[in-house]
């Protein structure tokens, strides 16, 4: 039973109904927030003109307010600009130019938002260790919300048929040592020290090709889909590399112009010694310049892993386990392995490096190694592979298949 002396009388519910009405108007209003509402607002009929001046703001500010102001009034882009221009002086990034190309003009998600293409060019400083005098240039897609003054916010930015600047990634900070440089972002891959490991890689690759103990720029992001962004690649497509030497821009070039990016969901996962196979062999392509080179993806990759390998102390069970399986179970390669093969996302991509190796490892055991490492340097300088063979061992490329089928199969059968 109810308690009738706790009822409510008319006069106090009219009261309280008009305290609740006085507080959904309020609501509505919110009349505290004033002219600087942030809320997006619809986007306006010369969205294009607004954008191209957005933009070119950006470019021409000299100071992190600056920036900050033109990117935008809303939490989020000032959060956003705050970091990109922090990343920006962490690179030391110079002649930065945004220049609005399209779109912004069609809201294509719910919070009224869209996405304008952005020419980005940009040059490394010092901090980096590359060439300062290179222009990297890529496409952005902006994420951009209308305010309620007319302007946008520039609330996100994504790779564009291509590659994401490093200054947009995350938030970036850098750190030199002797012949190294570790660019990372949001922190990086933590669990292995990169700095040390890099001074291993050097080391490794300047013992087995002397002269090119270059400097190495590695960039260590915090998870996999921001290295697919900065290789320019679909995340699932590389899922299977724990890293790339590469250009910034995605094009090839020199020494001074690469980087090795890690695939923190691959490279996190390894231990110690696997991890520094990968970097020795990532270093090799770069200090001997072999990024964007029209060489066999074989002599590419297997003088990668003969160098990364020359001192290695696992067993050839380990070291070239899937690939002894596979000769083992009836399936010994009747070619050597072709340049659709190291298709990243391709299955048994472990396998097609190891058969490239045990190529380089056979040559090894059989000719100096100055003469391995003479035959590689013609390859990659644009000799044909069949003159080069003849010149450095005395093979053709048929004999050099039958030699390393040959010892793929006693590999196999010796080794449990």
């Amino acid at each position: 039973m109810a308690d009738s002396d706790r009822r409510l009388g008319p006069n106090a519910v009219a009261v309280l109904v008009l305290i609740a009405l006085g507080a959904a108007v309020l609501l509505w209003q919110r009349p505290w927030q004033g002219a600087g509402d942030n809320t997006p607002a619809g986007i306006p009929a010369d969205a294009p003109t607004r954008l191209s001046s957005q933009f070119r703001a950006l470019s021409e500010a000299e100071s992190e307010s600056a920036f900050v102001a033109a990117a935008g009034t809303t939490d989020a882009a000032k959060a956003l600009a705050r970091q990109t221009w922090q990343s920006r002086e962490a690179l030391d990034a110079t002649a930065v130019e945004l220049r609005y190309v399209s779109g912004g003009d069609v809201t294509d998600r719910a919070d009224g938002s869209a996405l304008a293409v952005v020419d980005v060019s940009w040059r490394a400083g010092e901090a980096t260790g590359l060439d300062a005098s290179t222009v990297h240039m890529s496409s952005v897609a902006f994420r951009v919300a209308p305010q309620a003054d007319g302007r946008f916010s520039i609330i996100g930015a994504t790779s564009r048929d291509g590659v994401l600047p490093i200054w947009l990634a995350g938030a970036v900070t850098t750190k030199q040592s002797s012949g190294a440089v570790v660019i990372r972002v949001d922190g990086g891959d933590e669990e292995l020290p990169v700095e040390s490991m890099a001074m291993e890689a050097r080391t490794a690759v300047g013992r087995t090709v002397p002269g090119r103990q270059g400097d190495l720029t590695i960039v260590s992001p915090n998870t996999q889909e921001q290295m697919a962004q900065l290789v320019g690649q679909a995340s699932a497509k590389i899922a299977q590399i724990a890293a790339v030497t590469t250009r910034l821009d995605g094009r090839g070039g020199s020494s001074a112009d690469t980087v090795i990016v890690l695939n923190p969901a691959v490279f996190a996962t390894m231990d110690r010694r696997a991890a520094q196979v990968v970097l020795s062999h990532e270093a090799t392509h770069l200090l001997t310049d072999a990024v964007g080179t029209r060489a066999e993806s074989w002599v590419v990759e297997g003088f990668a892993d003969f160098v990364a390998l020359r001192d290695d102390s696992a067993p050839l069970s380990v070291s070239a386990g899937q690939i002894l399986a596979e000769v083992r179970a009836d399936k010994l390669p009747v070619r050597l392995p072709s340049e659709s093969e190291f298709g990243a996302g391709r299955h048994g991509l472990g396998a097609v490096y190891e058969s490239a190796w045990m190529v380089f490892r056979m040559l090894g055991e059989r000719h100096d190694v100055a003469d391995v490492v003479d035959f590689y340097t013609s390859v990659i300088g644009g000799t044909s592979l069949e003159k080069a063979l003849q010149t450095s061992f005395g093979l053709s490329v048929e004999e050099l298949t039958s030699d390393w089928r040959a010892y793929l199969s006693k590999s196999a059968s010796t080794v449990s």
